[in-house]
């Protein structure tokens, strides 16, 4: 009988987004023929995606020093561990999701090549947006970094063409390297408008706005790189020119305070709702009239697919 190939697929963080949602359906709806374990760093075994996997049989593992933010302690004591990870379950595919996991889990792979003399290891790394189209300092340090961690990757799948055809113009790998599969989701049993608007509506304190009226929607962490910022402030140019919408964001994340802060300061309380972390929330999509997605790096986002779904039209 022959051995099941085994996938380890590592990712940053498991708090639940695009890309854990990613790694969630590839290492649950593999064949018999895979043996798929999961390894993530922040939130560790606390985390949406940590709780998603316990109900499974995908055996997952926490990489304790594996942090979102740089940190050059924390990232060489996580490039150890990510090596022992790997030398442990010996992997026929390491596979990559996120960008600082594409950094440090290239250089482990290739560590523990160095090391075993197993060159037969496969590293996959799944391009979920390019981090160095984000409005950080830190966004050249990663062009960079990707570029140099690109030579110890087998294959990069990119989302979406647009970031295939990025990274061939930054020269970021060769091309031969690169395809493009696009994101795909199951089907969503939607919630009808009245029905979604009632739920959701009811979870937001002091809500009060006709259950006819125009609503803007968008789902995302509370991170810089969604982009919130942005879409808040463009709200505010609809108000004042007259236009009477209410804008619910659907999400939590560090960036909470200051979007809080931000529309206290342009005085739209009443328009615009953080409405934080509801569970199934794409079943609440016809919720909204419009959909936006304002992210600064994304690759395809699972939202948007979604928004298509529940028939909605879409600005991105």
């Amino acid at each position: 009988m022959e051995q099941k190939k085994k996938i380890l697929y590592l990712i940053t963080q498991s708090e639940l987004g695009g890309a854990q949602k990613y790694v969630m359906d590839l290492a649950t709806n593999l064949g018999p023929d895979f043996e798929t374990i999961v390894a993530f760093g922040e939130q560790g075994k606390q985390g949406e995606l940590a709780k998603a996997l316990k109900p499974t049989n995908i055996i997952y593992y926490t990489i304790p020093h594996l942090k979102r933010a740089i940190s050059p302690w924390h990232d060489f004591l996580a490039l150890i561990e990510i090596i022992k990870l790997i030398n442990r379950l010996k992997p026929d595919i390491v596979h990559l999701n996120s960008s600082k996991i594409s950094i440090l889990g290239s250089l482990a792979s290739f560590f523990y090549k160095l090391f075993t003399f197993n060159f037969s290891l496969l590293t996959i790394y799944t391009v979920h947006g390019w981090v160095f189209n984000e409005p950080e300092r830190n966004a050249l340090f990663y062009k960079y970094a990707e570029k140099f961690t690109a030579i110890f990757k087998n294959k990069l799948i990119c989302v979406s063409e647009y970031d295939r055809q990025l990274a061939i113009k930054e020269k970021i790998v060769q091309k031969k390297k690169l395809i493009t599969i696009h994101n795909g989701i199951q089907s969503i049993s939607l919630l009808s408008r009245d029905e979604a608007r009632q739920k959701l509506f009811s979870t937001i304190p002091n809500f009060q706005f006709p259950i006819s009226n125009f609503v803007i929607g968008s789902i995302g962490n509370l991170y810089k790189t969604k982009g919130f910022e942005y879409l808040i402030s463009a709200v505010k140019i609809l108000i004042d020119v007259g236009f009477n919408v209410k804008t619910i964001i659907i999400g939590e994340g560090k960036e909470r305070p200051a979007l809080e802060n931000l529309i206290k300061k342009l005085k739209i309380e009443k328009y615009v709702f953080l409405a934080g972390r509801i569970k199934n929330a794409p079943r609440l999509l016809k919720t909204f009239d419009l959909y936006v997605c304002s992210s600064v790096k994304e690759g395809l986002s699972y939202t948007i697919i979604e928004a298509m779904q529940a028939g909605l039209p879409i600005v991105a």
